[in-house]
Parts: C-alpha cells; sequence; structure tokens
C-alpha cells in the first residue's frame, strides 16, 4: 500500500503525451499551455513524449542523457542484426531508421547533452545547471533518469518557481517511500496523476516504480479521483495490471 498523499486530490484534464505503453506519460493540460520550454532527463531509444510534446507547442528543448554515446548505438545495431535469427527480419532496417530519426531530431528540433544528472560531482550535471542552460521560462520537466532522480528532489523544490510541470518515475519506489511522501508534500506543484509501472512489483504487490505528473494550478474536473485513467496503458503489455492502494498516513 502507498500513502494517501501519493492518490491525487481530484480529476484533472490529462492528455497523454508520447508513445503506447511505456514512455508514455499523462500531462495536464494547461501545463502543456504554459510551458515555454522542456528540460528532458532520460532519452534511450525513445523520444517520442519530446516529438510528441512540441507538437502540442513549439518550444525549445534541452535534453539530457550520457548513456547514449559510446557503445551504445553499437550494443543496439548488433542486437537488432542477431534478431534475424529469432525470424525478426525488419529489425536492422527499423534499427537504422531509429538512428536516422534520431540525428535528425536532436540536429533540427532538440539540444542533447551527453551528461549524467546527479549532484554537482564530477561528470554530472545538476538541475541548476540545466535550469541555467536555458533562457524560456517557465520549463517543463520530465525525469527517468533511473534512481537517480533522488539526488535531485531538493533542487526540484528549490527551484519550483521556474516550473509549469512535471513528469518523474521513481525508481525502487518500496525502498524510498518516506521520500517521495516528503518531496509531494514540500512541492509547490499539484500532484494530478499516478500510474504503476507493471514490470516489476514487491513482495506487497505495490509497483517497483511509479509514475507521477504534476501541474501547477490545474483546474479540477472533478473532486473525486479516479485510477486507473482511461488514458492510462501498460508498460508491459504482456504483463499483468497493477492496481493501487493507498493507506492514510
Amino acid at each position: 500500500m502507498l500513502p494517501t498523499n501519493f492518490k491525487p486530490q481530484g480529476t484533472y484534464n490529462l492528455l497523454r503525451i508520447g508513445g503506447d505503453h511505456d514512455g508514455g506519460y499523462l500531462v495536464e493540460l494547461e501545463s502543456i499551455e504554459k510551458t515555454e520550454a522542456l528540460i528532458s532527463m532520460g532519452i534511450g531509444r525513445n523520444w517520442r513524449f519530446e516529438e510528441d510534446f512540441i507538437a502540442h507547442k513549439d518550444i525549445k528543448i534541452h535534453a539530457y542523457d550520457h548513456s547514449i554515446r559510446g557503445l551504445f548505438w553499437i550494443k543496439f545495431f548488433i542486437k537488432r542484426f542477431l534478431s534475424i535469427l529469432i525470424g525478426r527480419l525488419y529489425a536492422p532496417y527499423n534499427a537504422i531508421t531509429t538512428y536516422i530519426n534520431f540525428l535528425h531530431f536532436f540536429r533540427d528540433r532538440a539540444v542533447l547533452f551527453y551528461e549524467k544528472i546527479g549532484t554537482e560531482e564530477e561528470n554530472c550535471t545538476n538541475l541548476k545547471k540545466t535550469i541555467e542552460r536555458i533562457k524560456e521560462k517557465p520549463i517543463f520537466l520530465k525525469i527517468d533518469i533511473e534512481g537517480y532522480e533522488y539526488e535531485i528532489l531538493d533542487e526540484i523544490i528549490l527551484n519550483s518557481q521556474f516550473l509549469s510541470g512535471m513528469v518523474i518515475e521513481f525508481h525502487n519506489t518500496s525502498d524510498h517511500i518516506a521520500e517521495i511522501k516528503n518531496f509531494i508534500d514540500s512541492f509547490e506543484l499539484k500532484l494530478v496523476h499516478i500510474h504503476p509501472n507493471n514490470n516489476r512489483v514487491d513482495e506487497q504487490g505495490n509497483p517497483r516504480a511509479i509514475e507521477m505528473s504534476f501541474a501547477r494550478e490545474p483546474e479540477k474536473l472533478s473532486e473525486a479521483s479516479s485510477l486507473p485513467h482511461p488514458l492510462d496503458q501498460l508498460n508491459v503489455p504482456k504483463k499483468a495490471a497493477v492496481n493501487l492502494r493507498f493507506f492514510n498516513s
């Protein structure tokens, strides 16, 4: 079970941004309209969220991912070519198309920084620096950095005046319940949606990762909160859905 403040206190006007299943998030509609820039932390091989966002509003994008350089694409191509052996004949073609689209998008529509998000340690970029790099405000944040989100939660709170909205994936949720709870209570943006990643669950049946959406001054459509939202999709279609349960804390 999750603390009750993990549950949105109402129903809001949400739009799905990004592709189907993993990588798509529900975003409060007005927060898109208020946004003048997008800072996206964590890209991998999926930048559909970024493409979809600027299809709704043409804004500047700064993206961060230190992992998609060096051997990243070589390993990607090798795996796709080897997948011919299991009958995936179009995998190499799709891999080449993906890479070409990557080059085009991060040349023409977005700026990509090959930097790790975290503390001010060597080879890391903190949130304050990413905000200082981009002139346009307010900013929408997308954060999916595989556990390093906990290193920048205090910075998000300190810089919340620059934000119009945020989607964030919390990893290893069971180990960080108190941190997430305190963050929600301290963050000036309002929680408008929660979605469980159904890829893995803990011993109590709680998701090992959860996605949360926040917005500044969102308009409530209803005082009641209904989960799952009609626009929600399973992150992993072949696995069972996860039902969220909440307790008063």
